[in-house]
């Protein structure tokens, strides 16, 4: 496909819904979608969105024309049904909705790239796994230039989900966002506050998350290394599903809060058990460390040697005290 005879398109469409408006007649005007970037997540996204009806949708990708990458590229916009950009002007241009999914090592580079070609018209969604510092960031560049902005938070691994990956979104642009894209199935939920909320919410559930899956990896390299792999998922497995999470998690916080000098030295021995294996420790030994803070706020004597009765009086005492 053309982008110069879609962008006509475009134009001509938006010309046909003005004059509407003044006859008094309601036609929607077309909202071109671009993707800036255009991996993994948002090819899923894109081909979702056209399997559910919508168009037109643009993509630039820095890579487009790189020998090893390129080839790949190509082969997802064809797929997806998604009309190449030569160049971030170009997308813009062409576009009204304007998604990043490139990388947040070079988001804000790209927003201040992008800036110079961006008109009130524009929604510009930062959907980068970034800090809420990052997405402030950005934010002030995208308004300066004029366009509103959404804070995507994507919360799910997109492929198995596609479009319609749970999305929070903060911002000028986050009602628009989810106006345009919802009728089409996006499952976007807009958050009360600045940029960087929505980001907020997805960076502190990526401690648990990220740092689960590092125990995995350290816990099953070990199970394995010991020929004790099943015994060791049907164990964890067992403990992480007998009971409702929050009940679970008040009975690790609230038992730990007294045991933690205990569960320090088995951590001492947990480690000379990787060293023997000729493992590497990293998780294990960064445990034994968060413990010990446990231990050096004195938590035992301060619940009395008793389990407190919520997990939240633990929290408060490593936080507040």
């Amino acid at each position: 496909m053309n982008i110069n005879f879609e962008i006509q398109k475009i134009r001509a469409a938006r010309r046909r819904a003005g004059a509407a408006r003044q006859k008094g007649v309601s036609e929607e005007p077309m909202n071109p979608l671009g993707f800036i970037g255009f991996g993994e997540a948002a090819f899923h996204m894109a081909s979702g969105l056209r399997e559910a009806g919508f168009e037109p949708i643009f993509a630039y990708d820095v890579m487009a024309e790189d020998p090893l990458m390129g080839p790949k590229i190509k082969e997802r916009l064809k797929a997806a049904e998604v009309t190449g950009a030569g160049s971030l002007e170009e997308l813009i241009r062409a576009s009204r909705y304007i998604f990043c999914a490139a990388s947040a090592k070079v988001a804000v580079r790209i927003a201040e790239e992008a800036a110079p070609h961006l008109t009130a018209e524009h929604v510009y969604v930062d959907l980068n796994s970034g800090s809420p510092r990052m997405k402030k960031e950005i934010a002030r560049i995208v308004e300066a230039a004029g366009a509103r902005f959404a804070d995507g938070a994507v919360m799910e691994s997109v492929p198995p989900y596609r479009h319609k990956v749970p999305i929070l979104a903060s911002g000028t642009g986050a009602a628009a966002l989810q106006s345009a894209f919802a009728p089409y199935g996006m499952n976007i939920t807009v958050v009360e506050g600045e940029p960087g909320s929505s980001s907020a919410v997805k960076m502190v559930r990526s401690i648990f998350m990220k740092g689960f899956t590092a125990l995995l990896l350290e816990t099953l390299a070990a199970a394995h290394r010991s020929g004790i792999e099943q015994e060791i998922m049907d164990s964890i497995g067992r403990s992480l599903t007998s009971r409702p999470f929050e009940e679970y998690v008040n009975l690790l916080l609230t038992r730990t809060a007294i045991h933690a000098e205990r569960r320090v030295a088995e951590m001492g021995e947990v480690l000379e058990t990787l060293a023997d294996l000729e493992l590497d420790g990293t998780m294990a030994q960064a445990t034994r460390q968060k413990l010990q803070s446990l231990v050096d706020k004195d938590l035992k004597a301060k619940f009395g040697g008793e389990p407190p009765a919520h997990y939240k009086d633990v929290i408060r005492e490593m936080t507040e005290n």
